[in-house]
């Protein structure tokens, strides 16, 4: 039996954003000096969640937004739900997204009293890539 082949979840939504923003997802953040210079960012990763049949596959993707500013913040939310919303009945080359639903961002501690940071989970329901 060959094995089903899924998308690259957490690549297909790093390429989406990239395309249709100007953000370019991190999943691995910059050090403190250059994290405080790239500000707004957003960084993207896996969540263990999610369920499998053999037509679909339901996977999440946590997205972290950081920011100097409530000013900055504002605008970089609506952007991200707009961007993830317009996932649903698309794709790019890691794959095709037919469904996606989304928590609200919410403002969730970063360690650094000058950053905030605001997060949100994604799922998104896939089929399996065709060859």
């Amino acid at each position: 039996m060959d094995p089903v082949r899924w998308p690259q979840h957490l690549r297909l939504v790093n390429q989406w954003i990239a395309d249709k923003t100007k953000y370019h997802p991190y999943t691995v953040l910059p050090d403190a000096k250059q994290l405080k210079e790239s500000l707004p960012l957003v960084k993207t990763s896996l969540s263990p969640s999610g369920s499998m049949d053999p037509v679909e596959r339901s996977v999440s993707v946590d997205i972290d937004l950081l920011a100097k500013s409530w000013a900055d913040m504002n605008p970089l939310i609506q952007t991200m739900d707009s961007c993830m919303a317009s996932l649903a009945g698309n794709g790019n080359g890691y794959g095709y997204v037919d469904d996606i639903s989304g928590s609200a961002f919410a403002d969730v501690p970063f360690g650094d009293p000058a950053i905030l940071r605001c997060t949100a989970t994604f799922s998104l329901v896939m089929r399996p890539i065709s060859d």
